[in-house]
């Protein structure tokens, strides 16, 4: 039978902790694939470990953030993301959408298979947080039953770079200007053109053709760069391992 066990996961750091088993694990995993609960939730109803060593070992050991989530505060629009089917099988539930990151509150935040198909199902870059099974449960309560229309949200860069953005377009169209002033200002032979009958029309005329490519081509370039603003909304729902 091949080794449902994977690098990094709970099962295994739980092991190498001396927390639990080989054989407890094994058993642990069996239970898991009869019953499809988090592997976390498995441990702890059989007690092998408590809920607060299995969410103080995820952060301590693998970085996850801990979040206390009251039921009354996550907004309705954020649980709209995933449907109430998927949160339920799998313990978890969305709690925060910063950007194009959906921050999502787990029993087991090492289920990557979990994780990429979350990706695959939202749209949205995956956060996974820790959260105690009661506070989850909880959410899971007021979730949502209907399934409603995914939102669509446009996804724009920062403050400061939409500040440089628009710094640097007007620098841009402004150069040229303080480009062909300090050339005609150095270049003598330039002065005696413009001393000429007639030469302003001349000039004029090439310099709005001219400055009038380099201003299309500024912007496009400028849009480009600084203007890249993309709507994200949740992929049709797809079915999860």
């Amino acid at each position: 039978m091949a080794d449902d066990r994977s690098w990094g996961s709970l099962g295994d750091l739980l092991l190498r902790e001396g927390l639990i088993t080989d054989s407890q694990l094994t058993t642990a995993l069996q239970v898991q694939k009869q019953t499809e609960k988090s592997l976390g939730r498995v441990l702890v109803e059989m007690g092998l470990i408590t809920e607060r060593v299995r969410m103080r070992l995820l952060q301590q050991r693998l970085g996850y953030d801990i979040v206390h989530i009251n039921p009354q505060r996550v907004e309705q629009m954020v649980l709209e993301y995933l449907p109430k089917s998927v949160a339920v099988k799998h313990s978890l539930v969305p709690i925060k959408l910063d950007l194009d990151t959906l921050v999502v509150a787990m029993e087991d935040p090492t289920d990557v298979t979990v994780i990429d198909s979350l990706k695959t199902l939202t749209g949205f870059r995956i956060r996974p947080v820790i959260a105690s099974i009661e506070e989850i449960e909880a959410v899971l309560k007021v979730y949502p039953e209907k399934e409603t229309a995914p939102v669509v949200i446009e996804v724009g860069p920062p403050r400061w770079f939409r500040m440089l953005g628009s710094a640097t377009l007007v620098a841009l169209l402004v150069l040229p200007f303080v480009v062909f002033y300090v050339f005609l200002q150095t270049n003598v032979e330039m002065q005696s053109r413009f001393a000429q009958p007639g030469a302003y029309v001349d000039v004029f005329i090439l310099t709005l053709l001219g400055y009038g490519i380099y201003a299309v081509v500024v912007f496009e370039i400028w849009a480009l760069v600084f203007q890249s603003r993309k709507s994200k909304s949740p992929e049709p729902p797809v079915s999860l391992p």
